[in-house]
């Protein structure tokens, strides 16, 4: 892991480029405190900060080819590089170095920006070709890596966090509106969006090519298989053999490797793997404390399955008094991000980071395998399609009418959500399975800058919307918006704000090549989610690992909203703040947080995001 920025300049005459680029590299500083390296050339100036992982003693950045006029910079790790290293050693290429990052710089030599589609693992990188005076940026096939960009008519500036551009003045801070919708109802931005309107996300899979003589290029070089295809021989066996490779591939590394235990399915498949291929394990677990703590506590799974394999396991306890953590999580999430589990990554890549630097994840099973009640929605809701609409239309206005428990448990509003969304296109309907808020309660809450519904475009703009199925379809939509927008932003900015790297094996391009184009029916079956890895993995987890109910890796927040949180709840979201900001009707979300206290609501969705993007704001833009 380490963080990369640069800024070029349509003429190479433009000065200052060396302060922007120290000030970017210092503002990520804690992606890579191992080390820095620059290029500073006439109107060219790119960087990075090192975190030494792989070649500790040669690996320093920016690389060079032979003539010196190419050079690359690279966030993540390439772990097929030790093969394409002898390939290019073959084609007459020299190596200076035993980094990962040098066969990058290698392989653009050989094959242009075509490069990207021969390596394997998490990257974002940058090319700078002074012969031809060109960038390249490129992004991973998952968007595991980030990298933001802005662009105008005189510069080009990258960086891995949007805090570097920010530092640096690259960006005007302008909030986008229809961003901001977007977050409010799903929770995160989706690229290519940022909260700010001149800054852009590079797409999951694309690559940009800038150049001083003509207008940039964006390519998008991978999506993922849209295709079904019944499996070949002994499938458990296909899947062990899929996640096995992956995790040795992920194993490459010239320091120690620990790995984040849940108590769930696919941690424990990721640790298990890791014991069994030899690796002396040492694996991390989360037990929760305070309020709502017994239905999140997944230790007891944890130390079962490390006592199985003789692994070494520390339990770190997630405290509620998470007050004080709320303001640099939300300055590390790097944009507004409403995902619960920020807390607890964040206590435990903390706990890890005082002795690893490299730790593996789970993350990525459930969006391979079907795991998310939404899954099971989308299958449900094409069947309930065949109900006749004035049927539907009916049941809708039923349920509308129920009162929500007092316990604030969210079934009863899931229900409601289920059946007031049965109508239109199988995108409409997944998406209105995700959203926090309803279109109406939006309007409620914007007022006339509302622009409700946004949030559809990003997911009708993914590859394969004619495929058959809404299970395949909500895959799809998960892989290339949810994944990378949510579950691994978290992942990389919560990680990387301790000097952490974190590695998700399920998240690979080969296993998912392998396994994406199963049936539905290996995924979710009998009612049972996650079927087929569930199989595959039988005989390497407990039986109560078969049993236990899923949980997810996030803390009890509408518990903590309620009690522990509610103070700064109270503080954050005042009408008093609000009126001053201006986005928000205050008496719409005064309305909001007394419906939650009293339990008449479930609001922790929408509560949680109001209020990480309060805190990001003061933070971030009111400064």
């Amino acid at each position: 892991m380490c963080g990369i920025a640069g800024v070029v300049y349509r003429q190479r005459e433009h000065g200052g480029g060396e302060a922007v680029l120290t000030t970017m590299c210092a503002a990520i500083a804690h992606r890579g405190p191992d080390d820095m390296g620059t290029l500073v050339e006439a109107g060219t100036a790119i960087g990075m900060r090192r975190l030494s992982i792989i070649d500790l003693a040669g690996g320093h950045q920016p690389v060079f080819n032979e003539t010196g006029r190419i050079a690359v910079v690279l966030n993540g790790e390439i772990y097929n590089f030790r093969e394409l290293r002898e390939e290019l050693l073959a084609a007459g290429h020299t190596f200076r170095t035993h980094s990962d990052t040098e066969v990058i710089v290698h392989l653009y030599e050989e094959h242009g920006a075509a490069c990207v589609s021969r390596l394997r693992g998490m990257f974002a990188f940058a090319v700078w070709n002074a012969e031809r005076d060109e960038l390249l940026l490129a992004r991973d096939r998952f968007g595991i890596k980030p990298l933001y960009v802005a662009e105008d008519g005189t510069r080009i500036a990258f960086a891995s966090e949007l805090k570097a551009l920010v530092a640096a003045g690259q960006t005007t801070r302008t909030l986008d509106s229809v961003s901001l919708d977007i977050f409010l109802q799903l929770g995160y931005i989706p690229a290519p969006r940022t909260p700010f309107a001149d800054v852009i996300k590079l797409m999951p899979g694309e690559t940009l090519l800038w150049s001083r003589h003509r207008p940039s290029v964006r390519h998008r070089y991978w999506t993922a298989p849209e295709e079904e295809q019944e499996p070949v021989g002994d499938l458990s066996e296909t899947i062990r053999t899929a996640l096995d490779d992956s995790v040795r591939a992920h194993l490459v590394s010239d320091v120690p490797i620990a790995a984040f235990l849940s108590g769930g399915i696919d941690s424990s498949a990721v640790v298990s793997s890791m014991a069994l291929q030899g690796y002396a394990v040492h694996a991390f677990t989360a037990r929760y404390t305070g309020s709502g703590a017994e239905a999140s506590d997944e230790s007891q799974l944890a130390t079962a399955l490390a006592n199985k394999y003789g692994a070494s396991l520390t339990v770190v306890d997630i405290h509620p008094n998470v007050r004080d953590l709320m303001e640099p999580i939300c300055i590390a999430l790097d944009e507004p991000l409403a995902d619960e589990s920020a807390i607890p990554s964040w206590i435990i890549s903390q706990e890890v980071a005082r002795s690893y630097k490299v730790v593996m994840a789970g993350s990525g099973g459930d969006e391979l395998f079907g795991g998310y009640r939404r899954h099971r929605a989308a299958m449900a809701g094409a069947r309930y399609q065949r109900v006749p609409a004035p049927l539907r239309r009916a049941a809708a206005g039923v349920a509308s009418m129920i009162r929500e428990p007092e316990s604030g448990a969210l079934g009863v509003s899931r229900m409601k959500r289920f059946l007031r969304s049965s109508g239109g296109s199988a995108d409409e309907r997944y998406a209105s399975y995700m959203v926090r808020i309803t279109d109406d309660e939006l309007r409620e809450l914007r007022g006339p800058a509302a622009r409700p519904g946004s949030f559809i475009a990003p997911i009708r703009a993914v590859p394969g919307a004619d495929v058959p199925s809404a299970l395949r379809r909500a895959l799809l939509v998960d892989y290339s918006v949810y994944l990378p927008d949510d579950v691994l932003a978290v992942s990389d900015r919560i990680s990387s704000a301790h000097s952490l790297e974190m590695r998700v094996p399920f998240v690979d391009h080969l296993l998912v090549e392998t396994l994406l184009p199963l049936p539905d029916g290996f995924r979710i079956r009998g009612g049972q989610q996650k079927w087929a890895l569930r199989q595959a993995v039988a005989e390497r987890l407990t039986p109560a690992h078969m049993t236990a109910p899923k949980r997810g890796f996030v803390g009890p927040m509408a518990s903590w909203l309620r009690n522990e949180l509610r103070g700064m709840l109270r503080d954050e979201l005042s009408a008093a703040r609000l009126e001053r900001l201006g986005l928000f009707d205050a008496q719409v979300v005064q309305r909001w947080i007394r419906e939650h206290q009293s339990r008449t609501h479930n609001r922790e969705g929408i509560l949680w995001a109001l209020l990480s993007f309060s805190i990001w704001h003061r933070a971030v833009v009111e400064v």
